[in-house]
């Protein structure tokens, strides 16, 4: 028997593809016309919740920001949800020092924000709409900084498109299509109370699935410091 030749069903399992598969675990009266409709509001809201259950590594990227002299507020790109780790770069020999993270009311707990050299630590501020980063030491001009930052990002909306893809790897949609079963389990009158129970449970445990598979593989190594006294 062939085997078939292409392993690429992620890329051709549209958004539109997506809702009639959920539409058909769901169950109960045929689609109406606007079920599309609240059926891609319902996984724009999933895809939120999935990113404020914790790093999702496809939603991760390496940004950049110029630091200017004097400057030690800035506003990073829309899409970004908070950053993970951050760095500043040297422009005259391109070295990388690691910069601490601390909490904005350790920052401002700071008595001479104005104190300018190499910037050590860094600090955000998460707002309704944008995330603000302070740094400290404020950048001098002794060199040139750039702010390399491993970051969250926000996923790509569910548009109106109906070829196009959810912005999630293959691995996920499994979970994303029974999430959005479950999610509009609730919305649809007429579901049994035990099938929303079962949608649940099979959403949780693929999520659960999805989420332990989806990070990195990489060695723990703990070492005790001994310190002679």
């Amino acid at each position: 028997m062939a085997i078939a030749s292409t392993s690429n069903f992620d890329t051709t399992f549209f958004v539109d593809e997506v809702i009639e598969e959920a539409y058909s675990m769901l169950g109960g009266e045929p689609e109406l016309a606007n079920d599309a409709i609240t059926a891609r509001r319902s996984l724009n809201l999933l895809l939120t919740d999935w990113q404020n259950k914790g790093v999702l590594l496809w939603g991760t990227d390496l940004a950049t920001t110029s630091l200017v002299a004097g400057t030690s507020e800035y506003t990073l790109p829309t899409d970004t949800i908070d950053i993970l780790s951050g760095y500043v770069r040297l422009a005259c020999n391109t070295t990388d020092f690691q910069l601490n993270r601390i909490g904005y009311e350790e920052y401002e707990a700071i008595t001479n924000k104005a104190t300018q050299g190499r910037p050590t630590q860094f600090a955000t501020l998460r707002g309704r709409e944008t995330v603000t980063v302070h740094f400290f030491p404020t950048p001098d001009s002794a060199d040139t900084y750039t702010f390399r930052n491993y970051r969250m990002k926000r996923l790509a909306d569910v548009n109106k498109s109906a070829l196009e893809n959810a912005d999630v790897p293959f691995r996920f949609l499994p979970a994303l299509t029974c999430g959005l079963a479950y999610y509009l389990s609730y919305k649809r009158s007429g579901i049994p109370t035990e099938r929303i129970t079962m949608l649940k449970a099979k959403y949780d445990e693929l999520l659960s699935t999805a989420l332990d598979a989806d990070r990195n593989r990489v060695s723990l190594v703990i070492a005790p410091r001994l310190v002679v006294v």
